[in-house]
């Protein structure tokens, strides 16, 4: 080989390992996708707020927040459709080992733990309405309306009404309505009279409850039975809650015993350790500002938040928590 070229191929040589090198993670994560919630929704301001903190905890990142749901965020996870989303204590254990309403364990999921938000399911009806949710829910001519199939209050219902013997083709069938739309169409709807029952759920404050309140039908909560309670507590894992008396005073005349679930934030394992450690570090750090995002995220305590773990807890979110001293 002639002398004279090798200093050109070293050059060639160090070029190529440069390219070669890995890239910092915030190279690495230019584009990241976070999958909310239905458009309207609490995930969904809850999610823009959160993504602006950390954008601006790791300049270059740019974070594109697009609608989901709970039922449907993990798969999206596990496909690599999306990098981010909000999940939902009962259904992330779900998917991770791949139990109904899931056809695969979903390996990739992790997470930063809770997000410091309880939400419980909210069913609004008119105050007219005698019958007990037992009833309704039984009834074949039942009018109601729900968020879409990607929403764990879509997969609440349909589990509700099978408990009840009920479902939404019989529904259909016996001259009934589902309407089937996001928060906005479907609070319109509802003060329309275009149906009678919504089936939401929400968080305490509710953004969504006082939309309702501020409308022109006059409605009020009804209660979960124990019996279904208990089933969907014992047969997939939901949790049970008590919206107190007074909370929503336009609502309820007493306490109201429903449904409930923990909120979560969810992220793929192939994101990287430190920028999943600035992810979490900029939710810490930024605890007073969660507030003004959203009143009921004022909850989020790093000291507990870690310990929401249905799927394991991302190694970056872990040194986070460690480093903060939140995590022994």
């Amino acid at each position: 080989m002639s002398r004279r070229l090798l200093p050109r191929l070293s050059v060639f040589a160090l070029l190529g390992a440069i390219l070669a090198a890995p890239l910092p993670a915030a190279s690495q994560t230019k584009n990241v996708e976070w999958t909310s919630g239905s458009p309207g929704g609490a995930w969904f301001t809850q999610t823009t707020g959160v993504s602006t903190l950390v954008m601006e905890a790791v300049p270059g990142v740019n974070i594109r927040v697009v609608p989901g749901g709970g039922k449907d965020n993990p798969s999206r996870i596990q496909a690599g459709l999306s990098q981010i989303g909000m999940g939902i204590d009962f259904l992330s254990a779900a998917a991770l080992k791949g139990e109904e309403p899931y056809k695969q364990k979903h390996d990739k999921l992790r997470t930063l733990g809770s997000s410091g938000v309880d939400v419980y399911y909210m069913v609004y009806v008119p105050v007219e309405e005698k019958r007990s949710l037992a009833e309704l829910l039984s009834d074949p001519k039942l009018t109601i309306g729900v968020t879409s199939q990607a929403t764990s209050e879509h997969l609440t219902l349909q589990r509700a009404l099978e408990f009840y013997g009920n479902s939404f083709a019989k529904i259909r069938q016996g001259g009934g309505k589902v309407v089937i739309s996001a928060y906005g169409e479907l609070i319109q709807g509802f003060n329309d009279n275009q149906f009678d029952i919504l089936w939401t759920a929400g968080e305490i404050p509710s953004g969504l409850a006082s939309q309702i309140i501020d409308g022109r039908r006059k409605v009020k909560f009804v209660s979960f039975s124990d019996a279904l309670q208990k089933n969907l507590t014992d047969k997939y894992g939901y949790s049970t809650g008590v919206i107190k008396a007074g909370t929503f005073p336009e609502l309820q005349s007493s306490d109201i015993s429903v449904s409930a679930m923990g909120n979560l934030y969810l992220v793929s394992a192939d994101l990287p350790d430190d920028f999943v450690y600035a992810m979490t570090k900029a939710i810490i750090s930024n605890r007073p500002r969660l507030a003004n995002i959203y009143q009921a995220m004022s909850r989020y305590d790093p000291a507990t938040a870690w310990k929401m773990q249905p799927v394991p807890l991302h190694p970056g979110a872990e040194k986070a928590f460690r480093e903060g001293g939140f995590m022994k």
